[in-house]
């Protein structure tokens, strides 16, 4: 493992700081597995700790950063409620100097301070791991795009299924090097990259995410110095990096080593991914070494993966979908040279296939599988990677999803053998009995304002109101602005009319962990009023 800007550390060495440091994390007074709540802006510290606790039979759960939680007073209550979850079975696995002075936050959770430097790890021989299976490996909490974050109990049987089943897909091997600027705490970032590294024994090279946002142009930078042959970011990681990379910061680079370039976590959007493939198809980048992926912390990480061909759409109507019905597919297409977003509809890809072990299905609202090609209804999954359910922080226990597969809440449909991902089910806009996609409305709205679709975003005011105000919440806007008749005309003209633009200065589009658009929660706030909005124009 190599930290950009950082030490390189051997996987042995890492085991072997991590056994260290798993000799000092106190048992839990009743003999239950101890919950490891981890904490640190540097990656090894996070991951010396999340191997600590595998290793000493305890439960490792990541949490994000300070900066992550809004600054030091607000990570601090966060993670003192959340060691609170359980009763007494927690440590807190801080970085040094997060923690205030005494070294503990509350009477039921003590503080194990991380060291950042890799000498102040010392080194001990690796424990013998009695775990079965089905045994807990670690928790994962859910990334809440519709609702209070759950925490996911993840087996070793899990892990090593979903790893080795997307190893299968990628062709991973020690032959293989990674690049990620993924957070630790988030699934994509600790499954996808480092724990498919070190299980499939091939180099891999950390940042933080922040060195991304402050300069994405490094994580290009690092892909074509590293050599890197896999990599992951999800829609909106592409999209920032080809626009905000400067010319100078592509110097030297050559992306040609580059195979997988997976796309997850939110939907993926054809601008995103063509503006990338143009901007650094120069550099050697190829359209094949795109993945586009579905899955979800409840799946361990991926359910489908599109490997081996540039990514495929269909052109989908919006204003003709409906649960159990065909889907009107107007046009295919795929990523290319000189790729032209769909003349009409929105562009839907493909996420390929289920992985080795897993099985995707189509269901109605009532649960029951729906055939044919191109029919939408909600994704369902099954298989080895669908963990063992919500785990129950008092009880001590998961509690298992359905053994009729698990209901993932997202609209979809099969099309040639391929799933295709259209929206979560509670960003859907009803209106006079026909739905309206939230999130590909925001792609029609900021290329009529002229700005990115990660900036936008659309819901109805009150989802059990059918006439309620259907609002664009554009974020980033740094002054007022007035629109000319054109775009007026087309914000009209869209299948789904805006009653309201809603303009503010700074980013306050609630978000998950994951940079997933919080749609019920910024209903609340709009209600609340509470959100800083600084303009407000009916269209």
């Amino acid at each position: 493992m190599q930290v950009l800007g950082g030490a390189k550390i051997p996987y042995e060495r890492l085991l072997g700081m991590s056994a260290w440091l798993g000799g000092r994390i106190p048992p839990a007074a009743d003999g239950a597995p101890t919950a490891v709540l981890i904490a640190a802006s540097e990656p090894l510290p996070t991951m010396v700790a999340f191997f600590a606790a595998i290793g000493a039979g305890a439960r490792p759960l990541i949490l994000p950063a300070p900066k992550g939680m809004g600054g030091i007073e607000a990570f601090l209550r966060t993670a003192t409620e959340a060691a609170g979850r359980f009763g007494g079975r927690a440590v807190l696995a801080l970085e040094q100097g997060m923690a205030p002075e005494g070294g503990r936050l509350s009477d039921t959770a003590a503080v194990l301070p991380l060291p950042v430097g890799a000498d102040d790890y010392g080194v001990a021989e690796s424990p013998e791991i009695s775990a079965s299976p089905d045994d807990i490996a670690y928790l994962q909490m859910t990334s809440a795009s519709t609702g209070d974050a759950k925490l996911v109990a993840v087996t070793h049987a899990n892990v090593l299924a979903n790893l080795a089943a997307i190893g299968e897909a990628v062709g991973g091997g020690a032959e293989a090097r990674v690049v990620s600027w993924l957070p630790l705490y988030h699934d994509m970032g600790l499954v996808g990259a480092t724990l498919f590294s070190f299980l499939h024994g091939c180099p891999l090279m950390l940042m933080k995410p922040a060195e991304f946002v402050g300069r994405p142009g490094r994580w290009i930078r690092a892909l074509s110095d590293f050599r890197a042959t896999d990599t992951a970011a999800p829609t909106f990681g592409y999209e920032y990096a080809a626009r905000v990379t400067p010319d100078r910061d592509l110097e030297g680079i050559d992306l040609g080593a580059l195979r997988h370039a997976v796309v997850g976590a939110e939907p993926v959007r054809h601008d995103a991914l063509q503006t990338f493939h143009d901007r650094f198809g120069p550099c050697g980048f190829r359209a094949d070494s795109f993945v586009p992926s579905y899955g979800m912390a409840e799946s361990t990480l991926g359910g489908t993966m599109a490997t081996g061909s540039a990514p495929r759409y269909a052109a989908i109507d919006l204003a003709g979908l409906a649960v159990g019905q065909p889907v009107p597919i107007l046009d295919e297409g795929e990523i290319g040279p000189g790729a032209q977003p769909p003349k009409r509809g929105v562009a839907v890809f493909s996420v390929g296939s289920a992985l080795a072990g897993m099985a995707v299905s189509i269901v109605g609202d009532d649960g029951e599988p729906l055939a044919g090609d191109a029919v939408l209804g909600e994704i369902a999954l099954r298989g080895s990677s669908v963990t063992a359910g919500y785990f129950d922080a008092e009880a001590g226990r998961p509690v298992p999803f359905s053994a009729d597969g698990l209901p993932t809440g997202d609209l979809g449909f099969v099309h040639a053998g391929a799933l295709f991902v259209v929206e979560r089910k509670k960003h859907v806009i009803i209106r006079r009995g026909q739905n309206f996609l939230a999130a590909l409305f925001e792609e029609r709205v900021a290329r009529i304002l002229g700005c990115s679709a990660h900036q936008v975003i659309v819901l109805d005011t009150d989802i059990y109101d059918p006439d309620s105000v259907v609002v664009a919440l554009v974020e980033n806007i740094v002054r007022q602005i007035e629109l000319d008749a054109e775009q007026r005309a087309a914000l009209r003209a869209l299948e789904l009319p805006l009653d309201q633009l809603l303009l503010a200065r700074r980013r306050i589009i609630p978000r998950t962990t994951s940079g997933k658009k919080k749609y019920h929660l910024c209903r609340q706030l709009l209600a609340a009023r509470e959100l800083a909005v600084k303009q407000i124009l009916q269209v």
